[in-house]
C-alpha cells in the first residue's frame, strides 16, 4: 500500500515570511493570555476577600472522619498555601500556553489546531456570562465577567485569522499562487 507524497512547497517556515494574519492572531493570543493573568489576579483577590467562607467550608470538610483532628489554626494557615498554589498553577498554565502560542510564528500546524480547540472551548464556556448566569457577586465577579467576554472576543478573532487563506498556506506549507 502506498501513500501520497506530502505537498512539495517552499522550504522550512524560517525561509518564509509570516503572514500578517498569523502575526495578528499571535498578538490576539498574547492579549488573551494577559487577560488570563488579570482574571487569575481577580480570582485570587476574590478568594482572599471571602476568606471566612473558605474557612467555614474547610471546617465543614474537616469534620469528616478521614481528616479528623485538623485544628482551626491549621486550616487558617492553609489558606495562604492554597492561594499560592492556585497562583502558581495558574501562571504555569499561562506559561505553557504561551509556549504553544509562540509556535504559531514557526508555522506549526499542531499549535494552530490545539489553540483552535482550546479557543472554541473557552469561547463556549463564556456564553453563560454573556447572559448574566454565574457571573458572581461584587467587583471581582464583574471584572471576571468583563475579562471573560473580552477573552472570548479576542479568541474568536484569533481563530478566524489563523484559518484564513494566507495563514493556511503558511501552516500547510503550500506553494504561493
Amino acid at each position: 500500500m502506498s501513500f501520497p507524497a506530502p505537498p512539495v512547497g517552499p522550504g522550512p517556515a524560517a525561509n518564509r515570511p509570516v503572514p500578517g494574519d498569523v502575526t495578528t492572531a499571535y498578538q490576539l493570543w498574547c492579549g488573551v493570555l494577559a487577560l488570563a493573568v488579570v482574571s487569575l489576579a481577580a480570582s485570587l483577590a476574590d478568594l482572599l476577600s471571602r476568606r471566612e467562607e473558605l474557612l467555614d467550608l474547610m471546617s465543614t470538610m474537616a469534620t469528616d472522619q478521614a481528616v479528623e483532628g485538623v485544628t482551626t489554626e491549621q486550616l487558617e494557615s492553609a489558606v495562604p498555601v492554597l492561594v499560592a498554589l492556585t497562583a502558581g498553577i495558574g501562571l504555569v498554565i499561562v506559561g505553557l500556553l504561551y509556549l504553544v502560542v509562540r509556535q504559531l510564528l514557526k508555522a506549526k500546524n499542531w499549535a494552530r489546531m490545539l489553540l483552535t480547540l482550546l479557543g472554541v472551548f473557552m469561547s463556549l464556556s463564556t456564553l453563560p456570562t454573556v447572559f448574566g448566569v454565574g457571573v458572581g457577586e461584587g467587583g471581582a465577579g464583574w471584572i471576571l465577567g468583563v475579562v471573560g467576554i473580552l477573552q472570548a472576543v479576542a479568541t474568536v478573532g484569533a481563530i478566524v485569522l489563523m484559518h484564513r487563506r494566507d495563514a493556511n498556506r503558511f501552516f500547510l506549507r503550500l506553494p504561493e499562487e
